[in-house]
Formats: structure tokens, C-alpha cells, sequence
């Protein structure tokens, strides 16, 4: 078990680390890609700070017990023998809701709270019990008791318990699709109730002593470990070599007559609950690989470990069982449990915001994602003609306008060159201008046809905001034809994602 929660731990610890320096490293490659910055889910400063988890657990449980003797509580005890307490067959499932909030730009480290609810079950046992001790049966009279399990005494335990989680979160990628998350910290216990079936049953025998006093002869406690020969024994090993046919029915007659005698009798009540005290804290780990949907939902699919240490305030003069079919619960001896539990997770994050998911550029060897075409609204210029100061020379209209990677967006830089083509359209009413749109090589054909022709479009648009007639403006779409640069470096592909302007002066 140790080496279990080491590894658990280790592994939220040192991932982080080792991402941050996957990210370090890929900051270049993301540059290379055009791609401005990963966006896996809620990546970089494109999403809302905020985000919604809701995670299934599911696993193994253990518990470890403090108790007091079962056997304390009976009066003047002798020959008492008990075996510790022992929980075994422990499972444990869950879930949990939690809002988290990350910060900083990249939001990589956060916080999270919400409440957490597990359903956990097993067996508590005790090998063995025995103990002799001082009693009074039912016509009240004293006499010594004999207590024995028959075999295991047994619970079944079904174990309700609700958290309220403060975590501290990691989060980053490794790739538009693939990234490393972590949640870490406390959780405050509002209740655990454990609530149980015994499956056990108890011989009960009996051994009388008898004095004779001025008052007659009376029964009398007998605290000899060893019985005295005249002492009447109501237990199965004296009928058995006195060759009784039916003990069990005889201890039946005998209980009926007021004697607390009977053999293999299982409790009249069999279920009940015992609630722990409420407010520990324990600790939750809970490491995951995060699968994107879409830079707003991802999956999340890890390992979890939760530790808990349960305070108990135990029965005073606990008696298992006195008079024949009461039972009082084994947990009722318990001062303190400690409870590990260990498993596979399963979780999903929604990443607040109104973003939509961005086209990613394609993986080496991957097939394009053919986006839908949406017509990107031209950003207007912030400024006017007669705001911008006037060029030393003329521009050349033919100058490329460059954009983005999969942007349709005109840089502010190319207003000038826009300027001087509306200027000498409006210099001469006859001639019109042809604007030709260009990609990188990044992405699919199709898809680069049409990104192509949209950036000539939105040139258009802007000429035509700014007065020029649509019937002056032609646009054609090339896609990657006729680069300007070499695709290969990621500066040769920046100037390929162009758009050109050719005027067609009027005769």
C-alpha cells in the first residue's frame, strides 16, 4: 500500500514539472506551427478563468481500527478471549462537483471547491469471542454467563460519506488534444454513517454456583476460572458427554423457564447505523490525462487516492451481546478508523466562455479538418484618411497584405496600402482592381481555397465601407498557388498568407 500512495504521489508532483518543460520547449513549436498558442481546454487567455468538473471514482477501500476491548464493558470477566478487528472485500465509488477558478494568463494553477459524495462497502470481522462474566438470568437470580461466537462475528458495512473538497489544480498541454491535470488538497467531512447487517450468531451458556445462608440456598457468582464440582453446568460440552440427543432443543426449554441459555442464536435485530464524528479532514490526490473535445470540454481519465482518519466516541460498558439475541455493533468499540482508498477516476471539464473552438492546424501525416466557411466581419480601421500622416512617397497598392494564420482579420500596418487603392479608384471612376487571396501550406486543399477567397473578401469589404462601388472589385481565391516565400520556415509561410491587390486602369 505504501508503495501505491508513493507512486500516486510522485506522479502528481513530478508531471507538472515535467510539463512545464514540454511547454517551455514547445513554445517554439507552437510558433513553427502558426498556431499562436495551444489551445486545449480553457488554454490560454482565448477562455473564461472559470470551469465546471464532475469526476466518478471508483476502487478499493481499506480501513484500519482503533478500538477498545470488546470484552471491557462485562462485569468481574474471566477466561476472556477476543480477536482485533478487521475490515476486508472494501470498495469504494463516488462523485463529485466543484467549480474552479485558474489564473494568470495561461491558467495553469487554480483552486476548486463543491461537495463530494462516497458510497463505500465491506466486512468487519472478528475472528473470535469469548468472554464468562457476572450476570442475573431472568427470575433474578446470579449466575456466571458464558458468551461464545459461533464462528466469525460479521458485519456488512454500507458506508454513506460527504466531503466538501478544497483542491488545488494543475492544468496544462501537451498538444491541441492531449494534456496533464491535477488535483490536490483537503476535504472537510460533513458525515460519514456506516450503516450495517450482522451475519453472526453466539452460544450462550450458563454456570451456576449455590451457597447456603440463614436465608436459604441461593446462587451465587462463581469467579474461579476453573468451575467448582458442585457447580450445575448449563453448556454444551456437560450434555454433550452426558449423551443428550438434542442439546440445542434442551437450552430452548431451559430459556423458557427463565434461564439465559441458547445456542447459535442470531440477533433478533440484525441492522442498524453507526454515525462517525463529523468535521475531520483528509486528504484527496487525484492525477489525470485530459482528452480535448473541444478547448471548452475535455475528458479527463486518471487515478485517485483519498485518505481519511475517522474519530469515534466508543460505548461505555460496550457489550457485544448480554441477554439471548441482543446484538450492539462492532462499531461501537471503535475510537479512531483510518480510511485509504485508491482507484481509477473518470471526469469531465466544461471551461466557461463564449469562444468556440478554434481551427487547429494539422498534425504531420493527419488529414484536414474541413471547418465550415464563416465570413469574418472586416476590422475597420480606427483611424481616417485625414487622421494618418501622409506617406513621404506614394505606395505601391500592389504591396501584399499579410494576415494571421487562419485569420481573414486585415492587419492594421496594411490601412495605408488600402488607403492609396481607394484614392486612385476614386481618382479614376473607370478602373477596378482585382484582389488575389493566398494561403501557407498548411491545411487541407479545399479548405485553403476557400480561407484564400475569404481574404480576398474581406479586402473587399473594406474598400466597399469605404465607398468604393462592389462593382470595381473583383476577388479570386488561389489557396496555396504562386507562394511569395518558401513554406518550409515559419517566416516564408507568414508571407505567404497574403492578399494582393492588381488595379485595371480605366480607358
Amino acid at each position: 500500500m505504501k508503495k501505491i500512495i508513493l507512486l500516486l504521489l510522485t506522479a502528481a508532483f513530478c508531471l507538472p514539472l515535467h510539463a512545464q518543460n514540454i511547454n517551455a520547449d514547445g513554445d517554439n513549436v507552437r510558433r513553427n506551427n502558426n498556431s499562436g498558442s495551444m489551445q486545449g481546454c480553457c488554454g490560454g487567455s482565448a477562455m473564461s478563468h472559470w470551469c465546471i468538473d464532475v469526476n466518478l471514482t471508483g476502487g478499493m477501500l481499506m480501513q484500519d481500527y482503533s478500538a477498545v476491548s470488546p470484552a471491557a464493558g462485562y462485569t468481574n470477566s474471566l477466561n476472556t478471549q477476543t480477536s482485533s478487528l478487521k475490515f476486508n472485500s472494501g470498495a469504494s465509488m463516488g462523485a463529485d462537483a466543484e467549480i474552479g477558478y485558474f489564473f494568470g494568463k495561461k491558467r495553469h494553477f487554480g483552486i476548486g471547491t463543491g461537495v463530494m459524495y462516497m458510497y463505500q462497502m465491506g466486512d468487519l470481522t472478528m475472528d473470535h469471542f469469548h468472554v464468562e462474566y457476572q450476570s442475573s438470568d431472568n427470575m433474578g437470580g446470579t449466575f456466571r454467563q458464558l458468551l461464545t461466537s459461533d464462528g466469525k462475528v460479521k458485519e456488512s458495512l454500507k458506508i454513506n460519506n460527504f466531503n466538501i473538497p478544497l483542491l488545488f489544480k494543475y492544468k496544462t498541454q501537451f498538444t491541441n488534444k492531449i494534456g496533464f491535470t491535477v488535483d490536490a488538497g483537503v476535504l472537510f467531512n460533513l458525515v460519514e454513517t456506516n450503516n450495517y447487517t450482522a451475519k453472526s450468531a453466539f452460544d450462550y451458556e450458563a454456570i451456576y454456583k449455590y451457597d447456603e445462608t440463614p436465608e436459604g440456598i441461593i446462587p451465587v457468582y462463581d469467579n474461579n476460572a476453573t468451575p467448582g464440582a458442585s457447580d450445575l453446568l448449563i453448556t454444551k460440552s456437560k450434555y454433550a458427554s452426558s449423551g443428550y440427543n438434542n442439546i440445542p432443543a434442551y437450552f430452548n426449554e431451559l430459556q423458557s423457564h427463565g434461564y439465559n441459555v441458547g445456542l447459535g442464536v442470531n440477533p433478533y435485530k440484525t441492522t442498524g447505523n453507526v454515525s462517525y464524528t463529523a468535521g475531520t479532514i483528509g486528504l484527496l490526490v487525484r492525477p489525470a490525462i485530459s482528452i480535448a473535445f473541444c478547448h471548452r470540454t475535455s475528458l479527463n481519465l486518471g487515478v485517485y487516492y483519498l485518505y481519511q482518519d475517522f474519530n469515534n466516541t466508543a460505548a461505555s460498558n460496550y457489550r457485544i451481546t448480554d441477554k439471548v439475541g441482543q446484538y450492539s455493533s462492532m462499531l461501537n468499540t471503535v475510537t479512531s478508523s483510518m480510511n485509504n482508498s485508491y482507484g481509477l477516476s473518470v471526469g469531465v471539464r466544461y471551461c466557461l466562455g463564449k469562444r468556440s473552438c478554434p481551427q487547429a492546424p494539422p498534425a504531420a501525416g493527419e488529414a484536414p479538418v474541413i471547418a465550415p466557411v464563416e465570413e469574418e466581419a472586416p476590422v475597420a480601421s480606427p483611424t481616417t484618411v485625414e487622421d494618418q500622416p501622409e506617406p513621404e512617397e506614394k505606395l505601391d497598392v500592389s504591396t501584399p497584405i499579410l494576415f494571421d494564420f487562419n485569420k481573414t482579420s486585415i492587419h492594421p500596418s496594411s490601412y495605408p496600402i488600402l488607403e492609396e487603392a481607394i484614392k486612385e479608384l476614386q481618382e479614376d471612376p473607370n478602373s477596378t482592381v482585382t484582389v488575389h487571396g493566398y494561403t501557407d501550406s498548411k491545411g487541407g486543399a479545399t479548405y485553403n481555397k476557400i480561407l484564400s477567397k475569404r481574404r480576398a473578401n474581406s479586402v473587399k469589404s473594406y474598400l466597399r465601407k469605404k465607398g468604393v462601388n462592389a462593382k470595381s472589385v473583383k476577388t479570386v481565391g488561389h489557396g496555396t498557388k504562386d507562394p511569395a516565400a518558401t513554406n518550409k520556415t515559419p517566416e516564408g509561410r507568414a508571407k505567404n498568407r497574403r492578399a494582393v491587390m492588381k488595379m485595371n486602369e480605366g480607358k
